[in-house]
């Protein structure tokens, strides 16, 4: 049973969340009156959100020196996190988090001990080319590896690893061993189709290709990339009205990878643009009639009922982002509606503490509710954003304990997991602002309004440092025309242009400065008094 303490911050966060709308609202009125509502309602919400995202990010910084870093084998600079250094789930799943967490609490870790283990498991572990295997980090060797569990363990590191890491960090090392890795796997692709050489069968696989080489098509503008991205779907819609039957992780991926194709298709006027609109649509309207419940939750398997199978997804986020990349893609609002109601029927009893993945496990959670949070990010749902504050204190970020004696998350695949949502649900409170250096007790938060932000912070003891702004990564990084909804992304809230000026000032006062959004990215320096309550208004940008 959760303590009274934390169904007293589950009754809080519900009421934040329910609070959206009516602000909303009230944003669209003109009286004084309401503007004095609005101020009062957004300040009240921002502080709400500061307090959520400081103990979370503080949690975060925690774990990050106590648990994470002391793991990283100091004779090979290697990240053993659950005992092992391989690359489906240490590469894949427990590494690029580890990033996560020092590039938003300790960038100075993320450029020392983090950064390093990228250089050591490329020295060590490349085995053909620039392909990678297994190593055994505690006899110092690497170990034999069948050539699809190559592939696959490979292909899993640069689509849930680099790829995490490349979205906020852009074309820095972890880039470059994205673009690598990708390469030879093309490189040595042994599986003959009428289309060409496909390095697998493996669905989930040719799901992560899919979706790493969308990205390097568009960072690169190399033709090869969406070439082979076209025979991987050719392969598969060549099939008679092709659609994934598992709708879960290991098998799901392609749902999004083929939705995220769509969108580069598009973007760069690709002749089998059309050819893909038309079978994805085919394709995702036969998992909405068959593998959905009738509140639109996804089930693990589109027809097969008997036990897991009857289970519903954790991943049903995630296919649902790739509806909404059709969306996008095709300029009309096809499946938003759908999305909509399904994020709005989230507060349902059924909802309430579902075990997604059996034990009642923190990574069917973590992944329930990134899901939820990629929809929200662009479908805002006040009963969704309730969801997700009231499932994230429970069962994530576990914020019924004083910081001080907080049990921390393990450093093992699921928790790690864990941690990768509960940044991603800080930042969604941040409206994506990071303060740096990160300290202890530290408070930040922030809402948007029609003309801009009120931001909140506060400390518990003095703080000096920068609060940094984040800027449009989907072009800047990526090199999307349009902020295409895709997984393993930190996702953008609150953005500034390089160029345009922001006029910032005290909630108090109307005087204030004006600042580029390049100076703001950079970082606005601040200073915070012990027990000091800062409140500051942004304007100048519209989303």
């Amino acid at each position: 049973m959760i303590s009274a303490l934390l169904r007293v911050l589950c009754v809080s966060v519900v009421k934040l969340s329910l609070c959206i709308g009516a602000i909303v609202l009230l944003i669209g009125g003109s009286s004084r009156a309401a503007q004095s509502q609005i101020d009062k309602a957004t300040l009240e919400q921002a502080s709400r959100s500061a307090a959520i995202a400081g103990y979370a990010l503080s949690k975060v910084q925690h774990w990050l020196h106590e648990k994470a870093l002391p793991v990283i084998d100091p004779a090979t600079s290697l990240y053993p996190a659950d005992g092992n250094w391989d690359y489906r789930d240490t590469g894949a799943d427990c590494y690029p988090f580890l990033c996560w967490a020092a590039f938003v609490v300790d960038k100075e870790a993320l450029n020392g001990p983090v950064r390093n283990v990228l250089h050591a498991e490329q020295k060590l572990c490349n085995h053909v080319d620039r392909i990678p295997v297994r190593y055994d980090w505690k006899n110092k060797k690497k170990i034999d590896t069948a050539w699809d569990e190559m592939v696959f363990q490979a292909s899993e590191y640069v689509k849930d690893g680099l790829v995490a890491v490349v979205e906020v960090t852009g074309k820095d090392e972890w880039f470059a061993r994205m673009l690598g890795i990708e390469e030879d796997l093309w490189k040595h692709a042994r599986v003959d189709t009428p289309f060409g050489k496909i390095p697998s069968t493996n669905v989930e696989v040719n799901g992560d290709h899919l979706q790493s080489l969308a990205r390097l098509y568009t960072m690169t503008g190399r033709e090869e990339f969406v070439i082979w991205s076209e025979r991987l779907a050719d392969y598969y819609f060549a099939q008679p009205n092709f659609v994934p039957e598992r709708l879960r992780d290991h098998g799901c991926e392609i749902i999004g990878g083929l939705g995220l194709l769509l969108a580069v298709e598009t973007q760069n006027h690709r002749p089998k643009a059309k050819e893909y609109q038309e079978k994805l649509r085919r394709m995702f309207d036969t998992i909405l009639a068959q593998g959905c419940n009738e509140d639109g939750l996804m089930f693990n398997h589109i027809t097969k009922r008997d036990g897991d199978n009857g289970r519903l997804s954790d991943g049903w986020g995630y296919n649902y982002v790739g509806y909404l990349c059709y969306d996008m893609a095709v300029g009309r609002p096809v499946y938003r509606d759908q999305v909509r109601r399904t994020l709005g029927n989230l507060l349902k009893p059924l909802y309430d503490n579902y075990n997604w993945e059996g034990k009642y496990s923190i990574d069917g959670f973590a992944d329930s509710i990134e899901g939820g949070i990629y929809l929200l990010n662009r479908v805002p749902v006040r009963e969704g954003f309730a969801w997700v504050d009231r499932e994230m204190a429970r069962s994530v970020t576990r914020s019924d304990e004083p910081l001080e004696t907080a049990k921390l998350w393990g450093t093992m695949k699921l928790e790690a997991n864990g941690v990768r949502t509960v940044l991603i649900h800080a930042l969604m409170h941040t409206q994506g602002l990071i303060a740096r250096p990160w300290q202890k007790g530290l408070q930040l938060g922030a809402v948007r309004t029609k003309d801009g932000l009120v931001i909140v912070m506060k400390a518990d003891k003095p703080w000096s440092g920068k609060l940094h702004f984040d800027i449009p990564r989907h072009r800047e990084y990526l090199g999307f025309t349009q902020d295409w909804p895709r997984i393993n992304t930190l996702p953008e809230w609150f953005t500034v242009e390089a160029a345009q000026q922001y006029a910032l000032s005290g909630l108090e006062s109307a005087s204030g400065k004006t600042y580029t959004g390049k100076q703001l990215s950079d970082g606005l320096s601040l200073q915070l008094a012990a027990g000091q309550e800062k409140h500051i208004v942004v304007a100048g940008s519209e989303r």
